[in-house]
């Protein structure tokens, strides 16, 4: 009788520590979920108020957020650094992308990659990430 009430007395000890557990895995992770929100709702805000140019208009609203003189949509700046993309510089070796034999500084010139292994280069590839997909139709 004794062994009997040792093991449920254990048993219910057991599942009163699971129950304080399990409890505080969930407060951790509802607090994770407040962090991620407050992260979040803090860097949106921050980014809506960037003002790249300093013309006191922010990015969202303004045109011209490079201030170059050529509104956003056709200034030719696609990735929105402030450089036009003629002149952009991937592997900042001082030639622009379109001077350089190697824009992205890996050692292979642009025209003799092969970035999915295949042995077909991606200019003669018609599938040169390999995903099974055709050039074509990957960027539908």
């Amino acid at each position: 009788v004794q062994w009997y009430q040792r093991r449920v007395h254990g048993e219910l000890q057991l599942n009163f520590i699971s129950r304080h557990i399990a409890n505080f895995i969930m407060k951790s992770y509802l607090i994770f979920l407040i962090l991620v929100l407050i992260v979040g709702i803090v860097s949106s805000a921050y980014w809506a108020d960037v003002d790249s140019d300093g013309d006191g208009l922010t990015d969202v609203i303004d045109d011209d957020d490079d201030n170059d003189g050529f509104l956003d949509t056709e200034d030719g700046d696609d990735d929105g650094d402030g450089i036009a993309d003629q002149d952009e510089d991937l592997d900042f070796d001082g030639l622009t992308n379109a001077e350089d034999d190697d824009d992205d500084g890996d050692g292979i010139p642009d025209g003799e990659e092969d970035d999915d292994g295949d042995g077909v280069i991606n200019d003669d590839d018609p599938d040169d990430d390999g995903d099974g997909i055709p050039d074509e139709d990957d960027e539908l």
